[in-house]
């Protein structure tokens, strides 16, 4: 009598998860601002091709925004990158460094800007929930005081198996 009440109890338990739809495709990746209202970007939109991001294939953001200041020689840009919990990365990097490689000059002017970049992911990103945080701001005036933040975004993806 156990065993038929169990496999009953089985067979109903899978009739009821076999009725659950379930989506495999991961959820599109977003990108939001994180930043005060005294930010210096204002992002008008930002769009990820493929979207989701796909391993294996060519990821290319595309983004447009008003900048009310210039982001200065000496700007920085931190960047802490997760998956779930644990911490991959937590680096620094030379502003304009980093903007020569997507063909923007530094200083980059206050001004209505556009960009459009495309990178290569890899096969063997590890599947996971990915959270970005990146911030970018520029050198302080002085020692005393704290450099502007031109803009902090986090960056959210997935990668399925």
């Amino acid at each position: 009598m156990r065993i038929s009440t169990a496999l009953f109890s089985l067979a109903v338990a899978l009739g009821v998860v076999s009725a659950i739809p379930f989506n495999l495709a991961p959820a599109p990746a977003t990108v939001e601002e994180c930043g005060p209202e005294t930010d210096l970007l204002k992002i008008e939109y930002v769009n990820i091709t493929p979207n989701p991001p796909l391993k294996g294939q060519t990821l290319t953001i595309e983004g447009k925004g008003q900048l009310s200041g210039d982001i200065v020689e000496g700007a920085q840009i931190f960047v802490v990158v997760k998956v779930g919990l644990i911490k991959l990365l937590n680096q620094k990097y030379d502003f304009c460094t980093e903007s020569v490689k997507v063909g923007k000059p530094c200083p980059v002017l206050a001004g209505e800007h556009y960009l459009e970049h495309s990178v290569d992911l890899p096969k063997e990103i590890p599947p996971g929930k990915y959270t970005a945080n990146i911030k970018v701001v520029n050198p302080p005036p002085s020692e005393e005081e704290e450099g502007e933040e031109v803009t902090c975004l986090i960056v959210k993806a997935q990668f399925l198996i």
